[in-house]
């Protein structure tokens, strides 16, 4: 029982953050400075990969208690979530950010001297 409460959790998380990625790209939070860029391409990529894996895994959870021949593959999903999820996790970090220069100035120059 605990772990279909786990398993629950982790496939809302896999929808949370597939949402959340899918649709930053379209409507940026700002909460991140203008200099850190996104790729686009790729987050929408990650974001479609993660809603499927979430709905996926939410349906066959939920229709593992009318059909218990799918509770078998409760345990694979939960592992194939539980990697997807630490890899988008590498993603965010390490690859998903770039910080870049963007090219203005912090300060302007207009004190008068020439």
């Amino acid at each position: 029982m605990l772990f279909l409460v786990f398993y629950f959790i982790l496939f809302a998380i896999l929808l949370f953050q597939g949402t959340h990625v899918a649709g930053e790209v379209k409507n940026p939070l700002g909460t991140v400075p203008e200099e850190v860029g996104q790729t686009p391409v790729a987050s929408a990529r990650w974001g479609i990969l993660l809603i499927g894996l979430g709905l996926l895994g939410t349906l066959v959870g939920l229709a593992s208690f009318s059909w218990t021949g799918l509770a078998a593959l409760l345990q694979p999903l939960f592992y194939l979530g539980l990697g997807v999820l630490i890899l988008f996790a590498f993603w965010v970090v390490f690859l998903g950010r770039k910080a870049e220069f963007i090219g203005k100035p912090t300060v302007m120059d207009e004190h008068g001297h020439h």
